[in-house]
């Protein structure tokens, strides 16, 4: 992406390259949870997929934590940038690092210190619990890196290398997922294995990022940062929607994992497994288009230029629907296909509660990626206020109520049809937040620039 404000004549160019990008990259990073899925359920069997379940709610959190402090502090960073304030704007991003580092470092010891309370509240017991163990401890042990990568991987995009950002993710994916092959089959290491070759991931793609010091055009900088609460607090409203979007899926998986395991049992947690894994997929691909314009409507934002704004985020409503309406006829017409690539044992009770599950399910991805593109814009041009309202609604405050509803009316089928509830309803608030935005702020004498709440 250029530095200075996109030209109306290259916009269009620009906002699908950088999405483009934004999507491949996070698409890579969603392939380390797919490779261990695929391999854990051919090579461990069932139990193993129960057991990486239970400790996908932390990995979320984890990546949560890196998009929080990389989305927040880079819409900061490119806000100062496209007002030509490089000082200011390498503030933000030196101030990020640190303050990475500290929150990376904090959840590792707590992590390590309170294992076994926390893998026993997200379910865990017998030899689930076993199984799980084995890769929570080498994964959280590894927790920063993550951190760092999620973070170092969305300011490089808004210092104009959205490609080497993509190419560090991918590559970590696809080193991921050889070396589950050589750790669980050649090897027979099992969790432990899978475990080992997840933190690859983020260590590979650290190293190529590292590369951006060489970028000719590049901005990023570290510089003396002051020791104020309140740069804290701007970077964590910014970016919290980022995090809540972690969360919540963090949130769904574990309530939905209690829920199954009282309604059927563990096989209906591992039919769960299938389409948790094959919802962080469509998740990562519709961060990726929120995280890939971003920095576009970041920077005009910072220039002023309301016209490539409101651009911005017509495209993005756009394509989100586009792809979420792909996403979703796929789901309908390769259900069986996607469920039988992750039941190595063949179990038919397994693929009979996650064929239909996954048909149901997907149904919500037809709104999802527009709630997503409407926190990720407001995070853009810094309305904290309506990325924490979206944010909370489809990531938290509905998700309990409609559960508990759709499943003493429904059973299993309730539980699988929360989701597509949840994310419409959200869908309908969204739908106010931006018309009202659009009203007041675009191309008015309310002009969004320099506001952080709304």
């Amino acid at each position: 992406m250029q530095t200075e404000p996109i030209e109306d004549s290259t916009f269009k160019k620009t906002f699908f390259q950088n999405v483009t990008l934004g999507m491949l990259s996070m698409l890579g990073q969603s392939l380390f949870i797919l490779a261990d899925t695929y391999f854990i359920s051919n090579g461990i069997g069932a139990d193993g997929i129960a057991a990486l379940n239970i400790v996908l709610p932390v990995v979320n959190i984890v990546n949560g934590l890196g998009w929080m402090l990389g989305v927040g502090g880079a819409a900061l960073f490119a806000g100062e940038k496209g007002r030509g304030d490089l000082k200011s704007a390498n503030t933000y991003f030196s101030y990020s690092v640190v303050f990475a580092a500290v929150i990376g470092v904090l959840f590792t010891l707590t992590s390590f210190v309170f294992t076994g309370p926390i893998l026993r509240f997200l379910g865990a017991s017998g030899e689930i619990y076993s199984l799980s163990y084995d890769y929570y401890r080498i994964f959280t042990l590894f927790s920063m890196f993550f951190i760092m990568n999620n973070l170092f991987i969305t300011f490089l995009r808004n210092d104009g290398n959205a490609k080497l950002a993509m190419i560090g993710f991918t590559t970590g994916g696809l080193i991921n997922i050889i070396l589950d092959y050589v750790f669980i089959y050649p090897l027979d290491l099992g969790m432990f294995g899978a475990a080992i070759a997840t933190t690859f991931s983020p260590l590979t793609s650290l190293i190529i990022l590292s590369l951006h010091l060489k970028y000719k055009n590049r901005t990023l900088t570290f510089t003396k940062i002051a020791k104020e609460v309140k740069t804290a607090v701007r970077i964590v409203s910014l970016g919290f929607s980022s995090f809540m979007n972690e969360f919540s899926s963090a949130l769904v998986m574990f309530l939905f994992n209690v829920v199954l395991l009282k309604l059927i049992g563990n096989v209906a947690v591992s039919a769960y497994a299938i389409i948790a894994n094959m919802n962080i997929i469509v998740i990562a691909l519709f961060t990726g288009l929120g995280q890939g314009m971003q920095p576009v409507a970041s920077l005009n934002h910072g220039a002023r230029r309301s016209k490539n704004v409101k651009k911005t985020l017509k495209y993005t409503l756009v394509t989100s629907t586009v792809v979420g309406a792909v996403i979703f006829a796929s789901g309908l017409l390769f259900s069986e296909q996607i469920v039988s690539i992750f039941n190595g044992d063949n179990n038919s009770e397994l693929a009979d509660i996650a064929v239909p599950g996954l048909k149901i399910y997907f149904s919500s991805f037809l709104f999802t990626g527009i709630n997503f593109s409407v926190i990720y814009f407001m995070a853009a041009v810094q309305r904290f206020r309506s990325t924490l309202i979206i944010s909370l609604l489809r990531g938290f405050v509905l998700v309990i109520p409609v559960l508990v509803l759709m499943m003493s009316l429904a059973g299993v089928t309730g539980v699988w049809l929360t989701m597509p509830i949840v994310e419409l309803l959200t869908l309908v608030v969204s739908a106010v937040l931006v018309k009202r935005y659009l009203k007041h702020y675009i191309g008015s004498s309310k002009n969004p620039i320099n506001k952080s709440s709304g």
